[in-house]
């Protein structure tokens, strides 16, 4: 082998290096995105059978039989707020007691 060809194999190229670097960087981003992009599908996929399944159920209510239900609901939901405060009060009252009964010892 003659000089000129022995230093031709030791030329460098920096910017290849960077290049190499670059590349390097732009496959790791890629990876990252292929994961979520899998991540993402499945969570897509997921909610496409939550949301398939929330329709057939739809699909059996009649909207008549659902606001009623709606109407029964809100109604039960009034009478148990009101039935916790009821609660709420008389465990207040029961406090008070409590403190007056310790406070008079």
């Amino acid at each position: 082998m003659s000089e000129s060809e022995g230093r031709k194999l030791s030329i460098e190229f920096p910017m290849l290096d960077e290049l190499d670097a670059a590349v390097r960087r732009v496959v790791r981003q890629l990876e990252v995105w292929r994961e979520r992009a899998a991540a993402s599908e499945a969570e897509r996929r997921r909610l496409q059978g939550v949301l398939d399944e929330m329709r057939g159920i739809s699909q059996d209510l009649d909207p008549a039989e659902a606001a009623g239900e709606v109407r029964r609901l809100k109604e039960e939901n009034e009478a148990l707020k009101n039935r916790l405060r009821a609660g709420r009060s008389q465990a207040e009252r029961l406090a008070r007691d409590v403190q007056f009964l310790e406070d008079a010892r």
